[in-house]
């Protein structure tokens, strides 16, 4: 079970029990006993029993006919798909993002995956700045740009072939160039974020990381479009600023390392 945080600020035991009970039903492969929810949660079944019919009353649990025992129903699934992923995502982003342009002083954008393109999801500007600008809305080729080929690199090998047979840009590349694709496809994969030149523009560093859960709405990018000038180049520490802006919102998300 997971174990409260030091230094909590506020006690409910009343909530913490209920969430333990979930938590608990959640780790189960089988249904079970409020006698075995119990013992895993170090409690007598006189402490849960109000709890667990609570939360059958709400229809959070379920009890299987014969046995008796408790097993979680879709109520929880239900309530988070309530809140659309991609509204919690730019929420979730957008203090990060803001603090990332002006510690960088480069705009900075959040892009998601739309079919076979990349789409620019979000951005933010630094104040009195000369920067690199992609508009929000902005629909680019998955393999002509950094932060698609990291979103590629996070897919299985499966969904990356689908994705690239129907991709008519990864169609009209040459053998050898298909092959360096997947190839630095495989290379992102291993070191988990991108540090490369702008295929798309001259004088340009792209800096992606990775952000949300693989495989889920969230998996996104947040890129920095390094425009470096001249005599300066920062492009180390703005990627350490965007690795932690990354990580901050993955924290508003609710996603732990």
């Amino acid at each position: 079970m997971s174990i409260a945080p030091p230094q909590r600020r506020y006690s409910a035991p009343a909530l913490d029990k209920g969430i333990d009970i979930l938590e608990c039903l959640s780790e189960a492969r089988m249904p079970r006993s409020q006698l075995e929810i119990g013992k895993t949660l170090k409690r007598t079944p006189g402490e849960i029993y109000r709890m667990l019919m609570c939360l059958e009353e709400r229809g959070y649990v379920v009890r299987e006919p014969g046995s008796g025992k408790f097993r979680l129903t879709l109520r929880l699934y239900e309530l988070g798909h309530r809140q659309h992923a991609l509204t919690l995502l730019r929420e979730a982003a957008r203090l990060p993002m803001e603090e990332l342009a002006e510690k960088t002083g480069q705009g900075c954008h959040l892009s998601v995956q739309y079919g076979p393109s990349l789409l620019v999801l979000m951005e933010r500007m630094p104040a009195r700045r000369i920067c690199l600008a992609v508009t929000e809305g902005t629909m680019l080729p998955m393999v002509e740009t950094s932060s698609g080929m990291l979103l590629i690199s996070r897919l299985k090998d499966k969904e990356v072939r689908e994705l690239l047979d129907n991709d008519s840009q990864y169609r009209s590349l040459t053998r050898h160039k298909r092959s360096d694709f997947l190839g630095a496809v495989e290379n992102v994969r291993k070191r988990g974020f991108l540090v490369k030149t702008s295929e798309l523009n001259e004088g340009v560093t792209d800096i992606a990381v990775p952000v949300g859960v693989a495989g889920t709405d969230t998996a996104s990018v947040l890129a920095v479009s390094y425009l470096a000038i001249r005599g300066q180049d920062a492009t180390r520490a703005c990627c350490e600023l965007t690795l932690r802006s990354a990580a901050r919102i993955n924290e508003n998300l609710g996603i732990t390392p």
